[in-house]
């Protein structure tokens, strides 16, 4: 099995199931989500996790085609971004996600993340 079609089927089942909790649950999800960015603590520590995930997809991965891998590639680079978010900015991370959670914004967000996962679960299970 190669890389990228791992990196499709471990994704794609995480972000499967964490999809299907945002469009099903969306108010204890929200509710979850608000406790979680009020707590600093959990912040910087999900915010090396999601460093630390990125790092090692990126590092492992970074493959810029024009196909479905690029999507593994900027899966771990969004996770980069997020940790140093995180982890440099947790205030204004914190603010961000606070204001998607009660706009139109988090259902779209949950439909894409949705839509990808799918994706990549074909790309990872189909090959």
């Amino acid at each position: 099995m190669c890389i990228s079609t791992f990196f499709a089927q471990l994704i794609g089942v995480y972000l499967f199931i964490l999809s299907l909790a945002m469009l099903i649950h969306a108010t204890r999800f929200k509710k979850t989500m608000h406790e979680f960015l009020a707590n600093s603590a959990l912040m910087a520590f999900a915010g090396g996790i999601s460093l630390i995930l990125g790092l090692v997809i990126v590092i492992s991965h970074n493959i810029w085609v024009t196909e479905w891998p690029i999507l593994i590639t900027l899966v771990g680079w969004l996770l980069i971004f997020q940790g140093v978010m995180r982890i440099i900015f947790p205030d204004a991370t914190a603010k961000i996600w606070k204001d998607m959670m009660v706009s139109s914004a988090y259902t779209l967000v949950s439909w894409v993340v949705l839509l990808v996962s799918i994706y990549l679960l074909w790309a990872g299970f189909a090959n």
